[in-house]
């Protein structure tokens, strides 16, 4: 089984105003709420993809059953912890820019986060865990060391975190780890051997010169998102990494994983959710993987 953790899930309210100004009383042209959170959208898109997963994390109140309820109607197993406060609102306005408003969420109780621990020490052995590393505020860097533990002690393969079978890496976090400024492709691959030797079997990085790049082992991939658009970033890579982990648990082919990525990218960017099967299988006849080294 995969399972997705998702400690800081969001009712996201998205709205779309063509000539947003300040200050002023603005009419939106369109209007959306989705349930947020990288983990429920990768189970969202695995799903499409035709991969049963289980979401957990915490939810509370009526903007945690929001989140549950969508999805139950996409037929996507919830086992959230539930909680005293509410799920955070997150609101987004989009148009020719994007402002965000994130709430600053809710506050977990000891015991709250010791069920969500013990919920995740049934993983085993052939099941895969998503741990999303964005956490409740008073909530530390300790809890995904501890889930990571249990992961390993239990035997269950891992996705998207330092030391896992998929990493992902963002240019700033790139920057910071090496204390450098990457701006460009010839940027980036000045630190290659260094990527290659991060502890994880493939290592993700979007957005450069807008590629996104795969290193593994000793050869790095690439292909282009020439549209790329603001406000789809999180849609975006999580589609990437939704359609990466999807192809892999099938195939153990990178090749065919990182192919699977590139149209679920394409996908992305013609919705204003997440991509549907069509979608994606649309896109996938357009896909241009570039061998880069």
């Amino acid at each position: 089984m995969i399972y997705t953790v998702t400690m800081n899930p969001a009712l996201e309210f998205v709205s779309e105003v063509s000539n947003f100004e300040f200050d002023k009383n603005n009419i939106s042209d369109f209007d959306l709420m989705l349930p947020a959170g990288k983990g429920i959208n990768v189970s969202r898109v695995l799903k499409q993809l035709g991969l049963p997963t289980v979401a957990t994390g915490f939810a509370g109140g009526f903007t945690g059953e929001f989140v549950e309820d969508w999805l139950r109607r996409e037929d996507i197993k919830s086992e959230f912890i539930r909680i005293d406060d509410n799920t955070r609102i997150n609101i987004k306005i989009t148009g020719s820019s994007k402002t965000v408003i994130e709430s600053k969420g809710p506050s977990i109780s000891h015991q709250e986060l010791q069920e969500l621990l013990y919920y995740l020490s049934r993983v085993k052995e052939g099941d895969t865990v998503f741990l999303s590393t964005a956490f409740p505020k008073n909530i530390t860097e300790t809890v995904i060391e501890r889930m990571i533990a249990i992961c390993k002690a239990n035997k269950a393969q891992r996705f998207a975190n330092e030391g896992s079978l998929l990493e992902k890496i963002s240019v700033k976090c790139m920057e910071h780890l090496f204390k450098t400024k990457i701006d460009s492709e010839s940027d980036l691959l000045k630190w290659k051997n260094e990527i290659f030797d991060l502890n994880s079997k493939f290592v993700i990085v979007p957005f450069v010169d807008n590629k996104v790049y795969l290193f593994q082992k000793n050869s790095i991939y690439a292909f282009d998102i020439e549209q790329m658009l603001n406000q789809k970033i999180d849609f975006v890579i999580d589609s990437i990494i939704a359609g990466f982990i999807a192809t892999f648990i099938r195939t153990s082919d990178y090749e065919k994983s990182f192919e699977m990525a590139n149209a679920c990218a394409l996908a992305s960017l013609k919705t204003k959710d997440l991509p549907k099967k069509f979608q994606i299988d649309d896109c996938f006849k357009d896909i241009n993987i570039i061998k880069i080294d």
